[in-house]
């Protein structure tokens, strides 16, 4: 943030028109207007002066401080923290303020101080005064929340809207909890839907609930899967045979815990049986693998996603493997990797089946 926004930001947080402020430096409106403007900068002079009439030290006003490091930020939570705890709750917010006063643009601090306050006045309550006076500090940290939330610091900025959100929601202000939840960017806040869910649980919608919670056990186990055939191909380049069938094995289970198209078990199966060449196996695997391409998944049919609609898994999976399969065949047919078995009469026999040659 520039001088010029520093000091239209500080002298709306004191309650100073522009001429009052400029009437205590003892210079005219205009030129404070034109500070504010950015059109001039205050002379060197009059900056010790303008910093105590904004309650800022000179390394705010000139922003000196502002790019705080996460290992300062995380320094100073622990002691705040150790202050809280030995001093109590009131010492420490007192310092975690004076901080924030320091560096009053640094979003993630204003996140991470919020959060770390808001933990020690759960947990040291008794430290806090009587009730109005810890709602006058919860009020204080849920503004601290508030302008991270409008800060420049995009990690700090979805947390602190995450934060907010669910707060509203547990005062039952729906419709405020939704306003701040679409602030969230799906691509950078994979929790966005989950937030949404608890949403529409709380407003009574139960079906939408259902739906994005299904949809995000479904996208957890393809990440499961897939983070599982990673480490399978990493054991298999390394010949860690075993290792390999490990993890094709957790690939296996997986697929059957969260009933996931039985493609995807083949899949691990097979890679594993032609990196072995074990011609026995790989038939095997193939006489499930084919069919289960063919075959019509939709996974409305289990109880774990009976809210999610077909056309959004189970029709593209079978329009795939349809095309997927003649496709296939040619290529396996080609592969170097299938050398060992390409004189196969029986595997010559199913390829012929899929590619359509008989």
């Amino acid at each position: 943030m520039r001088i010029h926004e520093i000091i239209r930001e500080k002298r709306k947080e004191q309650g100073l028109t522009q001429e009052q402020a400029a009437g205590r430096l003892g210079i005219s409106a205009s030129a404070f207007n034109k500070w504010e403007r950015g059109m001039t900068c205050p002379d060197i002079m009059i900056l010790p002066a303008l910093a105590r009439l904004l309650e800022v030290d000179l390394n705010t006003l000139l922003s000196f401080e502002e790019d705080l490091t996460d290992q300062e930020i995380g320094v100073w939570c622990s002691q705040i923290s150790d202050c809280i705890m030995k001093e109590g709750f009131s010492a420490g917010y007192t310092a975690a303020m004076e901080k924030i006063r320091r560096f009053p643009n640094s979003g993630m601090l204003l996140y991470t101080m919020a959060a770390t306050l808001e933990g020690g006045l759960t947990m040291f309550a008794d430290g806090a005064g009587d009730e109005g006076e810890r709602q006058r500090y919860l009020d204080e940290i849920e503004g601290l929340y508030e302008r991270a939330a409008r800060g420049k610091n995009e990690a700090a900025r979805m947390q602190a809207v995450s934060m907010l959100a669910s707060k509203l929601m547990n005062r039952g202000e729906y419709e405020e909890a939704r306003g701040k939840l679409e602030l969230l960017p799906e691509r950078n806040f994979p929790d966005k839907n989950q937030l949404l869910a608890r949403l529409y649980f709380r407003q009574g919608n139960y079906a939408e609930a259902a739906r994005l919670t299904e949809n995000k056990i479904l996208a957890a186990a393809n990440d499961i899967y897939s983070s599982l055939f990673m480490l399978m191909d990493i054991a298999l380049e390394e010949e860690r045979i075993s290792d390999a069938e490990y993890f094709a094995g957790k690939m296996v289970q997986t697929v059957n815990v969260f009933e996931m198209w039985d493609y995807s078990a083949c899949a691990a199966e097979f890679t594993l049986a032609v990196k072995k060449q074990d011609k026995e196996e790989v038939m095997r695997v193939l006489k499930k693998m084919f069919p289960a391409l063919e075959k019509k998944w939709k996974p409305c049919d289990s109880l774990l996603y009976s809210h999610i609609s077909e056309k959004e898994g189970g029709e593209r999976r079978q329009e795939f493997g349809r095309r997927f399969l003649k496709n296939l065949a040619a290529e396996l047919q080609e592969d170097k990797d299938m050398e060992f078995i390409k004189e196969d009469e029986a595997f010559q026999k199913f390829l012929k089946r899929y590619k359509g040659e008989e």
